[in-house]
């Protein structure tokens, strides 16, 4: 189901109230998935977690961010991390996992990047990091299907066999399933994997979209978001230099019916799910949206 286009005073009953027709016992017994776009700056850490203990980090920021990632997750009640995955090879998104790795108190178990290393000393350090623990790097490419517990994650892109792709280009693209809610990470994919994705049909259509690249101008193109139909999209971004997010992308996300939530005015912006609707939440201020799911 697509949401449906609430006037002003019945959503702010809806702020108020349970999911409309919820049973609030029954609510309060079923284990709720849950996906944190933790506020890391210009840079992307997401936390998914299936809501019985299967927890999965996505990215982890600049180095400067370990500690906070890593203060979200204890905060959070994290107490180990099922599968870290490393979009790709920019420092902005692997930094901070290096500190993750590090952490004595919430172990990683397997540890999942595009199968295409980098070349920078970040990179060297963070994989000198994952075999300091014992863990080896596992490709995850496309078509792979990922079980996490409750939930599932296709994995879009990359594709095997590449011959030194751009790193943006490689990222790994993951259409996480929780029941009838979908949510679509892009890492930092150009508009050329898009038009790519879109040429092979694959499914990208979802609720939540994290927007890719940080909001650039280079992403987001009118015919991927008319694909994806996204009812949210979230931007995760921080003062820099590259104009992100672009004005251009801004109002293409406008345009194809987007509410957009950006970590750099919100800080971490937290989507929970029953499996069947899901509601956003700025950290710390907790005044949920209740959208239906699909």
């Amino acid at each position: 189901m697509r949401k449906a286009a609430f006037p002003a005073l019945i959503l702010s009953l809806f702020l108020l109230s349970p999911a409309h027709g919820a049973d609030p016992a029954r609510a309060e017994q079923t284990p709720l998935f849950q996906i944190a776009f933790i506020d890391v700056g210009q840079g992307d850490a997401i936390l998914v977690r299936d809501g019985a203990g299967f927890d999965v980090l996505v990215d982890g920021g600049l180095p400067s961010s370990g500690p906070a990632v890593l203060d979200f997750m204890r905060q959070s009640g994290v107490e180990d991390l099922e599968a870290l995955v490393a979009t790709h090879a920019d420092q902005d998104h692997i930094g901070g996992l290096i500190d993750v790795l590090a952490a004595g108190d919430i172990p990683v178990e397997a540890v999942l990047y595009n199968g295409y290393p980098g070349d920078t000393d970040r990179w060297f350090e963070f994989a000198e990091a994952v075999a300091a623990e014992g863990l080896v790097l596992t490709p995850a490419q496309a078509p792979q299907t990922l079980s996490w517990g409750r939930m599932s994650a296709q994995v879009l892109n990359p594709p095997p066999g590449k011959a030194n792709p751009d790193q943006n280009d490689a990222s790994v693209v993951l259409l996480v399933d929780f029941g009838e809610v979908e949510v679509l990470l892009t890492g930092d994919m150009e508009d050329r994997v898009e038009a790519d994705l879109l040429e092979q049909g694959v499914p990208l259509a979802a609720e939540v979209l994290k927007v890719a690249h940080h909001g650039s101008n280079s992403s987001s193109t009118a015919g991927f978001l008319a694909a994806v139909r996204p009812d949210t999209a979230v931007i995760s971004t921080g003062p820099n230099a590259y104009g992100h997010p672009h004005p251009d992308t801004l109002q293409r996300l406008s345009e194809a019916g987007a509410r957009t939530w950006r970590t750099d005015f919100l800080g971490t912006v937290i989507v929970t799910s029953d499996g069947t609707t899901y509601s956003l939440t700025p950290a710390p201020v907790f005044l949920p949206v209740i959208v239906a799911g699909r």
